[in-house]
């Protein structure tokens, strides 16, 4: 039979039928929000919120835990907008299970999550208690590691025109590193020279602020496009991309400024002891590499090139002596001495006897020489390429399925707030699917197991002696 000798039907199905089903029925067995209901557990919410509703007088409000998986709904599905899902939520079955309000009843007018906001929720750490707490329950499941971390930022577009700002200048106090100086001067009075007086110095910038966000900050970053924004630093558990922090920042911020501060967080919120963390190349500061050095973190960080191709060249001529603190000429065999010379920003000067010729060293190199170590390492390469798998990815899921590409909202505060809501619901769909394919692949490992393999790994890191 040939596809022509089918005749052509026409659908007239009334739809008016009145229907008796549920809405377990309705839902499909594989729905996404099933499986975050069934593995996440809500009720912590109304305990983190209830000093912040009256026990005893008042209209009764609506179940806090709706009001929040309004949001989660919203992130989960990457709509626009809360009126539009508000809009859905009325015909969506699924949406409606998920926040347990049947056919026939009222939903929640697409303001009062707002509203809430603004009267109740809006000066209280109940956003970034909420994500934390989506942290601890992955932790529970054994999806988190702990000991093995990704961090980059990533931009959202502020709610304002480009073109639209104001020129102002600032006066703004240079970063000094105290521990530094304090080095320097050590180095200056054991060569028997006068101490440097260092003291804060400021400098006048010329910064755009929107006409429309005054706290959106103005981006501008090769091959990227220009504009004011908001910027996400983040940071991923290496083992089930778990987000643990997610820090919103002007975007006129340098990724390497929040990043210490952001790692102690992780460690006090947690309690997780950092043992290998892999960046990118613009996080290659000083204060990030003593940190790493003084938590015994073994680092990566892409590749950067110091100086012009010139200088570069003219250095590698030479081999540095640990061992006699010298200069040795590769060609000639000539030595260039430390001449005891240090400047204020840490360089110590070789130089020949007839000062032809002149190295300048860091008076912490052996730092650079370590980390580049590092990067050429098997295992430090295979961390390094372990960015893309996490971190990235984590962005893109964020940019292509939650909504994550603009800033909805104006203000630090405000996105940040909301920015702990969204990494939350990234989290719990996370969890759900992981936890969801342990009949299918066993994803996850009984705690004796999980905790064995942890124990071996330390011991491994301990063998590896990446710090002497």
């Amino acid at each position: 039979m040939k596809v022509s000798d089918y005749m052509m039907s026409i659908n007239n199905e009334i739809q008016s039928e009145i229907l008796m089903t549920t809405m377990e029925e309705i839902v499909p067995k594989n729905s996404l929000f099933r499986k975050i209901d069934k593995y996440i557990d809500f009720t912590f919410i109304r305990d983190k919120v209830k000093d912040l509703y009256c026990e005893n007088n008042g209209r009764p409000s609506i179940d806090p835990v709706v009001l929040f998986k309004l949001v989660f709904i919203q992130a989960l599905d990457g709509i626009k907008s809360m009126r539009k899902t508000c809009e859905k939520i009325k015909v969506d079955a699924e949406y409606r299970w998920f926040v347990a309000i049947p056919f026939g009843k009222e939903t929640p007018h697409f303001s009062t999550f707002s509203k809430n906001y603004e009267r109740r929720f809006k000066d209280s750490d109940i956003f970034e208690e909420i994500f934390v707490e989506i942290v601890n329950q992955a932790i529970k499941y054994n999806l988190v590691d702990g000991t093995t971390f990704y961090t980059d930022s990533t931009h959202k577009k502020a709610n304002a025109n480009k073109n639209k700002f104001d020129d102002e200048i600032v006066k703004v106090v240079k970063e000094r590193r105290k521990w530094l100086e304090d080095e320097i001067n050590e180095e200056r009075i054991k060569q028997g020279r006068k101490p440097f007086e260092y003291k804060d110095e400021t400098e006048e910038k010329h910064i755009k602020v929107s006409a429309t966000d005054k706290e959106a900050g103005y981006y501008h970053r090769d091959n990227k496009e220009k504009g004011f924004m908001y910027l996400d630093h983040r940071t991923v558990d290496d083992k089930c991309n778990i987000i643990v922090d997610a820090y919103i920042t002007k975007g006129n911020v340098h990724d390497s400024e929040p990043f210490i501060n952001r790692c102690e967080y992780i460690k006090e919120k947690y309690g997780f002891i950092i043992k290998n963390y892999a960046l990118d190349s613009a996080y290659l500061t000083l204060d990030i590499k003593k940190f790493f050095i003084d938590n015994s973190i073994f680092g990566v960080f892409g590749y950067r090139r110091y100086g012009t191709q010139e200088s570069r060249k003219e250095k590698n001529k030479y081999k540095y002596d640990k061992e006699l603190d010298v200069y040795v000429e590769r060609e000639t065999g000539e030595i260039l001495e430390y001449n005891g010379l240090i400047d204020k920003l840490g360089y110590k000067k070789y130089q020949n006897l007839d000062k032809t010729k002149i190295v300048r060293r860091h008076l912490h190199e052996e730092w650079n020489e370590k980390f580049k170590e590092n990067r050429l390492s098997e295992f430090g390469k295979k961390l390094y390429q372990g960015r893309k798998e996490h971190v990235e990815r984590s962005f893109a899921d964020s940019k292509q399925n939650h909504g994550y590409r603009y800033a909805m909202y104006k203000g630090v505060e405000k996105n940040q707030n909301y920015t702990w809501l969204i990494c939350a619901a990234q989290n719990m769909k996370n969890i759900a699917i992981k936890n969801d394919n342990v009949g299918k692949k066993p994803l996850l490992l009984s705690s004796i197991i999980y905790n064995f393999i942890k124990i071996l790994k330390n011991i491994i890191s301990l063998n590896q002696k990446f710090y002497s």
